[in-house]
């Protein structure tokens, strides 16, 4: 905490003034993006390209030191050869910076030559009072203040209650991919890189106290701060606001791999990982996908208390799949009432069939209107269910005359059912046909994802965290 009673990390998230060290003109370059996204975003603080080969880079007035700017700089961004860094860091100090970002790389990841540069440039800063991010890292991001440091370009940013903690650039090339297509609303992001000095601890303490943040993700490849203090941080921030880890590194290859990319050291088995990161509350992600599928759930909607769930399907076959992996998730079947059973009867073919899961294909045979809405609505009213997974695609969807206003209506459906407290997470048969369908829900923060596993594991995750929050 500083004296003001902020965090020592907001500087890093609403700084009034950048410099970018090493900002290029040139296109072709990773580093032209470092200056080229705060102005095409429209970040309102200051900017100052440094580059002693330029005069000016995209319009800004371009400085050939640090030592030459006029006015203060909060952050320091570096992005120049490892080499040549401390001697930045020399003027990063004359000038009473406040952080600096080194997204270099080429310190203790590469060897004990990069290590013994790493730790010339720590001993330079003790005393100083200089927080650092990085080396290695790529960062940060603040949606509110349309703030990210990066070296791609960025589109937009879509601003939300969910923040990210990265050991590593694995989410720079994706995000993009992650803000349009998986639609994830992000708060605000911090790639820690080889964690030099601010590390994962900082990070959570961090997000545990923003406001803004109502979910938290990480990515662990080792823990670089004190093991203890982060499983008590931990603890504490998850009776508040839910937290997903996932922890790479999890095998003896893995490990070795982690400590060739980022320095880390990964001291403690998976097992002993597992078993902390329950304790604390943390709801943990098995990989890639499964961590962005949970970060966006969560982002979307609050825990559920209750696990009765009902499955609509296109297939006898996939309802099978979409139970097995309810079951495996926390999930039980929901026993709908006979007035539920009643209601769906006029759909039924010409003999009796489940209605949990519900076959929309064999129904939709025998029926003038859609089934899938038909079922929503039903359950929307039964007691007995808690939430839903629901596979869209039907021919009033296809039509591209339809399409708009069929997908319209269904979307305010759900959205309905939702304000009832029944989360509704989705899926499709084919989903390169349903792109109306597909936006207008994640639009209105329906959650869609590319199967019946994981709209599935996605709602038990929710449960699991609501089971804990009532423990608590």
């Amino acid at each position: 905490m500083s004296n003001s009673g902020k965090h020592f990390l907001d500087l890093f998230f609403n700084p009034r003034s950048v410099a970018v060290v090493g900002a290029s003109h040139n296109m072709m370059t990773a580093n032209y993006f470092l200056a080229s996204n705060l102005v095409n975003l429209g970040y309102p603080g200051k900017i100052y390209p440094v580059n002693p080969n330029s005069t000016e880079i995209l319009g800004l007035k371009s400085y050939p030191d640090l030592k030459s700017i006029e006015g203060e700089v909060d952050l320091v961004v570096i992005s120049i050869p490892a080499r040549r860094i401390p001697d930045i860091i020399r003027d990063c100090i004359g000038k009473k910076v406040k952080g600096i970002v080194i997204t270099a790389g080429g310190f203790s990841e590469t060897g004990s030559g990069g290590r013994g540069l790493q730790d010339e440039m720590k001993q330079l800063l003790d005393g100083s009072g200089i927080r650092v991010i990085g080396p290695n890292a790529l960062s940060p991001l603040n949606s509110t203040l349309n703030f990210i440091i990066g070296f791609g370009p960025v589109l937009k940013l879509n601003k939300g209650k969910l923040s990210f903690i990265f050991q590593s650039g694995l989410y720079q090339p994706r995000l993009n991919y992650l803000v349009s297509e998986m639609h994830l609303n992000i708060n605000k992001l911090v790639d820690l890189g080889n964690k030099m000095d601010i590390n994962e601890v900082d990070a959570l303490e961090y997000f545990g106290q923003d406001e803004s943040t109502g979910v938290i993700a990480i990515h662990l490849e080792s823990i670089a701060g004190d093991g203890r203090r982060f499983l008590k941080v931990l603890k504490e921030t998850t009776r508040k606001k839910p937290v997903i880890i996932l922890k790479s590194g999890r095998t003896e290859a893995g490990a070795k791999m982690a400590s060739s990319h980022t320095g880390a050291i990964v001291k403690s088995s998976d097992t002993v990982y597992d078993a902390a990161l329950k304790q604390a509350g943390a709801i943990r992600a098995q990989g890639l996908d499964e961590f962005f599928d949970l970060a966006k759930i969560f982002e979307y909607y609050p825990s559920l208390e209750n696990n009765r769930v009902v499955i609509s399907c296109f297939s006898g076959g996939e309802g099978v799949i979409a139970t097995d992996f309810s079951q495996f998730n926390g999930l039980r079947l929901a026993e709908p009432t006979s007035e539920s059973r009643q209601r769906l009867r006029p759909f039924f073919p010409p003999w009796e069939v489940d209605i949990n899961p519900f076959d929309t294909g064999v129904t939709g045979q025998f029926a003038s209107s859609d089934v899938t809405t038909a079922f929503i609505d039903t359950m929307s009213n039964d007691p007995n269910v808690d939430c839903m997974a629901i596979q869209i695609g039907s021919q009033p969807y296809l039509s591209p005359d339809g399409a708009k206003e069929s997908s319209e209506k269904f979307v305010k459906l759900c959205q309905d059912v939702i304000r009832r407290g029944k989360p509704i997470s989705a899926w499709a048969f084919d989903p390169r046909i349903f792109g109306v369908m597909i936006n207008m829900l994640e639009a209105e923060r329906i959650p869609f994802y590319p199967s019946a596993e994981r709209a599935v594991r996605a709602l038990g995750a929710l449960y699991r965290y609501g089971v804990l929050k009532k423990r608590e």
